[in-house]
This record gives C-alpha cells, sequence and structure tokens, in this order.
C-alpha cells in the first residue's frame, strides 16, 4: 500500500494495473481457443445471439477483444462469460 495525494493508504496502482493486464490476457487466450472451436464446430454468432440474446455486434466485439466497447462492468463480464458457456456448451 502506498499514500496517494490524499495522504490516505491505498492499494499499490501498479501492482494492480499489472494483475488486470494479466487477466485481461488470459480472457484474450481463451476468447481466441474458443472462437477456434466455434468455427471448427460450425457454430455461428447468430446462434449464440438468439441462446444469450447477446447481438451479434457484441459477440464479434468479444472475439475481436474489443473490450471497451462492450457494456461497462458487470455486464462486461456477464456478456464474455455466456459467450464461452454458449460455446463450451455446443462443442459436445
Amino acid at each position: 500500500m502506498v499514500h496517494d495525494d490524499s495522504h490516505m493508504f491505498v492499494l499499490n496502482a501498479k501492482k494492480k494495473l499489472e494483475e488486470h493486464v494479466a487477466i485481461e490476457e488470459d480472457i484474450k487466450e481463451k476468447i481466441k481457443e474458443l472462437s477456434k472451436l466455434r468455427k471448427s464446430i460450425s457454430l455461428d454468432l447468430k446462434k449464440i445471439a438468439d441462446q444469450t440474446k447477446i447481438s451479434t455486434n457484441q459477440l464479434k466485439n468479444i472475439e475481436a477483444f474489443n473490450f471497451d466497447k462492450l457494456p461497462p462492468n458487470p455486464m462486461r463480464t456477464s456478456f464474455i462469460n455466456q459467450y464461452c458457456l454458449e460455446i463450451e456448451r455446443n462443442k459436445k
């Protein structure tokens, strides 16, 4: 912990940013794998959109890692989770 400008103790911002970047890289890797799987089993984004009620544009943003174009959290996290779960559900 460090002092901020108001001399309050805060979490180390650099460490928090590094953790965020590491988590985002893990998410990107998972999405990359699932996108390949989705294409290999001929699962189109329209079917995922129908099942999750997430627009195909938002699903395209997830696959393109355009997380800044998704709604803010907690919806962003929910959209990504639903995308992942739907592909895993259909891989059988």
